[in-house]
């Protein structure tokens, strides 16, 4: 049996993208994992520290790697198969990992500067490097697959209903009253034509002013499955939710709600608001699932329900090849 180490930040987003590397290698071979959060010696020297560390890398001096590994407190590295990290905290310190302990390491995330040569397997959702190291997945990795969601939602017992994953502001996307106002009408209309029960997922992102506005809006036509982020409904998983899914509408600020929608294999809609300033990796990062057939992205004040789209075979075959070249730079 293989273990697995997953170098963690403390931020969710990362932290998912990095169990879903090591689901993915699980379903190949058996492993076990391990979680380690991560944390500096010197917290307050932390960003100096991480610029002087990417910088430093470049000379690949294995002593030098072992200076860098002394910035972080102590992991017990003897004993693991693979380190997987994700994010540009954790990279400089798995990338000296890799270097001292000749590790395999898959890290994920944009390389910030980092050569995808540093690491066994860089992730990326482009291309950044020529080099068989940086691995471009078709959709982030995530927690979920539309196998594991339709288990989940057999094994709850969900019935079929329209699924609202809702943010807020972040990463140059602003929402006005009268666009969440919009939308809910948008919501009831759906309701009107389809007839199946609406559930509503907020997150750290949403207002509280906004979740309540949902909850007060919608409460004659939710079923039983939202969860309120600001009532305690947090850190669960989200499964079966996508599994019972007939369709699924999610706002376009955050891209770990997409990829999660995404790896369901339901309909996926995302909705953007009419103020966006977000950066041109993130447009170009949307307009690939837009162009995959992925997506289908309508403005948060007009939308419908789109055609359906089985795409249950297109995300397993995604996945599969994502683990194929996983395993291809792992060489276990």
């Amino acid at each position: 049996m293989k273990k697995i180490l997953i170098l963690s930040d403390g931020i969710p987003g990362h932290f998912n993208q990095s169990k879903g590397i090591a689901l993915l290698i699980s379903e190949i071979c058996e492993c076990t994992t391990i979680i380690h959060q991560i944390s500096w010696r010197v917290h307050f020297l932390r960003s100096v520290c991480t610029l002087i560390a990417r910088f430093l890398l470049q000379l690949n001096n294995k002593m030098i790697a072992s200076s860098i590994l002394w910035m972080y407190s102590p992991i017990k590295i003897q004993g693991y198969d693979l380190i997987v990290a994700a994010g540009g905290n954790t990279a400089p310190l798995s990338a000296a990992i890799k270097l001292v302990f000749s590790l395999p390491v898959i890290q994920l995330g944009s390389p910030r500067g980092l050569h995808s040569s540093m690491f066994s397997g860089l992730v990326t959702v482009e291309q950044y490097f020529d080099h068989p190291s940086n691995i471009v997945a078709a959709v982030t990795p995530n927690l979920y697959s539309p196998a594991i969601c339709k288990r989940a939602a057999h094994e709850k017992n969900l019935v079929e209903h329209i699924l609202f994953l809702i943010g807020g502001e972040g990463i140059g996307y602003s929402y006005s009253t009268n666009e969440w106002e919009n939308m809910l009408l948008n919501i009831q209309n759906i309701h009107s034509k389809m007839k199946y029960p609406i559930s509503i997922v907020t997150s750290r992102r949403t207002s509280p002013e906004v979740e309540v506005l949902f909850q007060s809006s919608l409460k004659n036509i939710l079923g039983n499955y939202s969860a309120w982020f600001h009532q305690g409904d947090k850190n669960f998983k989200l499964d079966a939710l996508l599994g019972s899914a007939k369709n699924i509408f999610v706002t376009e600020d955050s891209a770990m709600m997409i990829s999660e929608s995404i790896s369901s294999g339901k309909p996926v809609t995302t909705l953007y608001p009419s103020r966006i300033q977000s950066p041109k990796r993130y447009e170009q990062h949307l307009s690939k699932y837009s162009d995959l057939g992925l997506i289908d992205r309508q403005p948060l004040s007009d939308f419908h329900i789109a055609s359906k789209q089985d795409l249950n075979q297109k995300i397993t075959e995604y996945r599969a090849e994502l683990a194929n070249k996983l395993m291809q730079r792992v060489r276990w």
